[in-house]
């Protein structure tokens, strides 16, 4: 919108007030209304809208708080700038709070005023654009709310379309990062079952117990702790699809239990007799290879037979670069939306490393590398290089000998970069596990398993 289409409606008591701020929109060629009451200002929205809305919070009558109460409830998106005097500028934090998108404080110079206002045309602005670009990216090569162009996804996406209203159990693999849960929803999302719940399981967070509890509910009583009756994750999602994620991590007794409930479509809570109809949908996913975790005795074969009617693999990003640069424009788009940045992009210098870097974490780990981009960003381009995040002083290089004498396992490999990262963050676990691209979760579980504890690097501040 332009300065002559930008129609202000201002709000304020003070007749003199009203007046002069008339006189000073009219001679920067903006659209001014002036009310002297929130409920006129309310009739006349109803009827014409606005592009900004001025208000001061303290008036007879209806305030400034019911007032933008009242606005957003018409509109959720129309600007409400708020005034407020000096000794309240407590008022105008609590105006935000409620959804005020910024406050100036009383009495005000209009030059100030004009460039917030100018600010706030900026911002709306830019939200409308990213919403139409969105859109027609959205329209162009977004499927099932995922972006793929490469034949390896429109092979994925034909594979969901085909099994998202068959009422099988479905198996999908690959590795963290790539969007495994994404395809879970989209199973659910685009099938008869989407009116109903899709109840997320992450198996690796939960021991056997708490597994079981969580799963099948529990009477009260039932243990120690079991205050009152709880409805089991099962039950909650009849109707609709469970997603075990991770579930490689499932014990043998409960790789059995959960079979007992696949067969016979009941469950009984713990500390109950009762058994419980359900009639569940379930997705399951792991990044290992199921295979030879069943070779491995890790899991049931039977168990592993049951969930396995479909089996979905979702590619690493490394398996389709050419979508990089479509995921890299969403990615900044959606980002500079939710930060109201006033971001452009990539230079093609960075973009190019962006494609060609080794993502072990695969989209997830890209994803978080724009987000971490778009916030710190002082320009409306961004720039990247390969060795970002590292806090200064840190080691930036790994020191791997590629040598034919010097050869090593993947997991070695894995061992060996986790702890240069950890290194890097002075093992802080939190930015680790992002710059590795895998939760917290997941990396406390590799932690474990290469016993790697705190004496190795510096204690988590």
């Amino acid at each position: 919108m332009s300065d002559k289409q930008t129609k202000i409606m201002f709000v304020d008591d003070d007749i003199v007030t009203g007046r002069v701020m008339k006189r000073n929109c009219d001679n920067a060629n903006f659209s001014c209304e002036v009310y002297q009451s929130g409920q006129d200002c309310i009739n006349a929205f109803k009827k014409s809208n606005a592009d900004i809305v001025i208000t001061d919070l303290r008036m007879p009558g209806m305030n400034g708080f019911e007032l933008l109460s009242e606005l957003r409830t018409i509109d959720e998106n129309v600007p409400v700038l708020v005034m407020t005097g000096y000794s309240s500028v407590e008022n105008a934090v609590e105006a935000m709070k409620r959804g005020a998108t910024d406050f100036i404080k009383k009495p005000f110079d209009f030059t100030e005023l004009k460039l917030m206002l100018d600010r706030t045309i900026k911002g709306v602005r830019l939200k409308t654009e990213n919403k139409l670009l969105k859109r027609r990216l959205g329209q162009k090569r977004n499927r099932f709310g995922m972006i793929g162009e490469t034949p390896i996804m429109r092979s994925l996406f034909n594979t969901i379309e085909k099994v998202t209203d068959v009422n099988c159990n479905v198996i999908i693999t690959g590795e963290s990062g790539t969007g495994k849960e994404l395809v879970a929803r989209a199973l659910h999302d685009y099938s008869s079952r989407k009116d109903a719940p899709f109840v997320t399981v992450d198996c690796g967070a939960l021991n056997e117990n708490m597994l079981e509890s969580e799963l099948f509910g529990h009477e009260k009583n039932a243990f120690s702790g079991a205050e009152q009756r709880q409805q089991g994750l099962m039950e909650q999602a009849s109707g609709g699809t469970l997603f075990l994620d991770e579930i490689c991590n499932i014990s043998d007794v409960m790789q059995i239990k959960l079979m007992r409930t696949i067969e016979s479509n009941k469950i009984t809570r713990l500390g109950s007799s009762d058994e419980i109809n359900i009639d569940v949908r379930i997705i399951a996913a792991s990044n290992r290879n199921l295979d030879q975790a069943v070779d491995n005795g890790e899991l049931r074969h039977d168990f592993y037979h049951r969930l396995n009617v479909v089996n979905i693999y979702v590619p690493t990003l490394d398996e389709r670069r050419e979508d990089i640069p479509a995921l890299v424009e969403q990615f900044v788009q959606e980002f500079a939306e939710q930060y109201n940045r006033d971001i452009k992009g990539y230079d093609s210098a960075s973009l190019k490393l962006l494609c060609d870097a080794p993502w072990a974490g695969n989209v997830r780990e890209l994803r978080n590398v724009v987000e971490r981009d778009v916030i710190l960003s002082e320009e409306n381009t961004l720039h990247w290089n390969a060795v970002e995040g590292l806090d200064e002083g840190s080691e930036s290089n790994l020191a791997i000998n590629f040598s034919e004498d010097n050869l090593m396992s993947l997991e070695q490999l894995e061992e060996e970069y986790i702890n240069h990262v950890l290194r890097c963050f002075k093992g802080k676990k939190t930015k680790a596990a992002k710059t590795l691209g895998i939760d917290k979760t997941t990396l406390w579980r590799k932690l474990r398993r290469y016993d790697i504890t705190d004496d190795a690097i510096e204690e988590e501040i």
